[in-house]
């Protein structure tokens, strides 16, 4: 019995797990975005901040009279640095010297930290003056660098030392990442907020049309499931169109024919437990009549054994005997069936020729025949053909065939064995009888185990398992064998075998 379907969760479901995937794929994202939106608003103040004042160095020494013939004014230089860090708070000046220590500057002394800069961005900034200079040591951090504006004085010819003008103060810097982060926080909370609420409504249709067509093949196998195996839903078994298209169109594809080759699995496991209960309890029949027959038998002799006449006793011992011989029959039939259905024999294929064999075959049944007074008519279209086979097995097909056909044909009846070459490059043996034939619904049982459909009850001692073996001796060497009969005119039982010629 199959379990009930169970519901899923919804936080265990598909479509949760996508959307949820997605909206953190688009939680990182937006963080990420809104970081380099930061990172890119303090790169475009920095170049405004370059650009703007790229001259300032130069304008201060020429606005304040730093330099009067040729000579650096000291005092002028400490009045303008007063007066610039009171006026414009954004800017620092220094005074360097022209291996980079920092002589004089606008600043408190404690909020310095810095003995000397290096000279490298500013000798670059002053060997390419046309372009944006590049960011210099700031003397108030031992790790920050800020764009700066510098000139060499008194004069570029003359140098005796430089005006250092730091771009970004500490001030303005503390106030711009004030106000980054305000802005960083506004743009990236509308950014962060828009974006997540788009592409998650997006994403979850595409997801939800996704889940829809999945949960519906869910839902159908789960049906499937829920009839044991049974009988599928109609729209399980529906063709899908053969155009291509994504993967769950590929498993819509799938499924059906999975549905009809587990459908068809199924039945024949059913079939197949069947054929086991019967065969079960066809072998307890078929073991208890003779076990039955010789028990009874040898019974009658040890209680009555002395009272019986010898001809009587010898009759008694003959049946036992036969009733013994039938029993061990029955038990090998079973054992070489068992090995072939367990494909445990492996065929020795060689060439022979077949017609040899046949006559070897036949030779076996001349007492039967001539006791029953049959005929054994042989016709061959080939001249001494030769086949490829297990020549063993071969001559038990013949075995089983040839002793049906005469344990089933009237007194004085005859069988007509035939070899046919077609043009297919196989041979085909034709063995027909003219005994009472097979029923239209019998014929394709008569291969099937324990199953005699010549007559209602067991013939002779014979448990029904000739023509069982006989078709899995054929199926090992990937020939065909089939049976044609109609109720009073014989059967007539062909198979084929790989021509060696």
């Amino acid at each position: 019995m199959s379990e009930p379907a169970r519901r899923t969760a919804f936080w265990r479901s598909l479509y949760f797990k996508l959307g949820a995937g997605l909206a953190v794929i688009l939680l990182v994202v937006g963080l990420s975005y809104t970081l380099f939106a930061g990172y890119m608003l303090r790169q475009i103040n920095s170049t405004s901040q370059q650009l703007l004042n790229r001259n300032l160095a130069q304008n201060l020494v020429d606005d304040k009279k730093i330099v009067h013939d040729g000579s650096i004014d000291e005092e002028a230089m400490k009045h303008t640095f007063m007066e610039y860090m009171a006026i414009n708070p954004s800017i620092e000046i220094y005074y360097l010297d022209l291996e980079g220590n920092i002589l004089s500057y606008s600043a408190e002394p404690e909020r310095v930290l810095r003995d000397s800069v290096s000279l490298e961005p500013i000798l670059d900034s002053l060997r390419n003056p046309g372009r944006l200079d590049p960011l210099g040591d700031d003397p108030r951090s031992h790790e920050r660098r800020k764009p700066f504006s510098v000139t060499p004085i008194p004069s570029a010819d003359d140098p005796q030392g430089y005006l250092y003008v730091v771009l970004q103060s500490e001030a303005l810097s503390k106030a711009i990442d004030t106000q980054a982060q305000h802005s960083i926080i506004r743009l990236g909370g509308v950014v962060l907020a828009a974006s997540l609420m788009i592409a998650l409504l997006i994403g979850l249709f595409l997801f939800h049309r996704i889940h829809r067509r999945v949960h519906a093949l869910q839902q159908r196998v789960a049906d499937f499931v829920e009839s044991d195996f049974s009988s599928p839903p109609r729209d399980l078994l529906e063709p899908v169109s053969e155009r291509p298209g994504d993967e769950i169109h590929e498993l819509e594809r799938d499924i059906p024919r999975m549905t009809r080759h587990i459908q068809q699995q199924w039945s024949a496991l059913k079939q197949q437990d069947n054929l086991r209960r019967e065969m079960v309890a066809n072998i307890s029949h078929d073991l208890r009549t003779p076990l039955a027959s010789i028990q009874g038998y040898l019974e009658t002799l040890r209680l009555k054994g002395e009272r019986l006449d010898p001809a009587r006793q010898q009759q008694y011992l003959e049946i036992a005997a036969r009733q013994a011989e039938s029993l061990q029959k029955l038990i090998d039939g079973l054992f070489e069936l068992a090995k072939l259905e367990a494909r445990e024999y492996e065929p020795e294929m060689q060439q022979f020729p077949l017609m040899e064999l046949l006559y070897d075959v036949i030779a076996k049944f001349e007492i039967q025949t001539r006791d029953k007074g049959v005929v054994l008519q042989i016709a061959c279209e080939a001249e001494n053909p030769m086949v490829y086979a297990d020549i063993g097995l071969i001559e038990r097909v013949l075995d089983n065939l040839i002793g049906n056909a005469i344990r089933y044909s009237p007194r004085n009846g005859r069988i007509d064995i035939q070899v046919a070459a077609p043009a297919d490059g196989s041979l085909t043996v034709r063995i027909a009888d003219q005994g009472q034939g097979i029923a239209p619904d019998q014929l394709d049982l008569v291969f099937e185990r324990f199953h005699q459909a010549h007559a209602p009850e067991r013939v002779d001692g014979h448990a029904g398992l000739g023509l069982c073996i006989v078709k899995k001796i054929i199926e090992l060497h990937r020939q065909k064998v089939w049976v044609e009969s109609r109720p009073r005119q014989g059967a007539r039982f062909h198979f084929t075998l790989a021509s060696a010629d």
